[in-house]
């Protein structure tokens, strides 16, 4: 009869590949950036349109929180 290891329980953690890992936070980069194109610091030299200029910071804002959600996961995710 063979026997198997039970499989380890880490409580409130994650075991991941480091190349699934390093992916994530590859992505989690990519949302900043697009969030800092659709949004720059500094505003463009042509001035948008109030709606439109409402629309853009409504959409980076949305990659922001997305990407603050990410990486709140990913610290919580130790590389196997």
């Amino acid at each position: 009869m063979s026997r198997k290891t039970p499989p380890a329980t880490c409580v409130g953690e994650l075991i991941l590949p480091v190349d699934a890992f390093l992916e994530l936070r590859a992505f989690h980069d990519e949302l900043i950036s697009l969030a800092r194109t659709i949004d720059p610091a500094t505003p463009p030299t042509l001035k948008a349109r109030k709606a439109e200029q409402s629309r853009r910071r409504a959409l980076a804002k949305v990659f922001r929180l997305w990407a603050e959600q990410m990486d709140r996961s990913l610290k919580a995710i130790r590389p196997a």
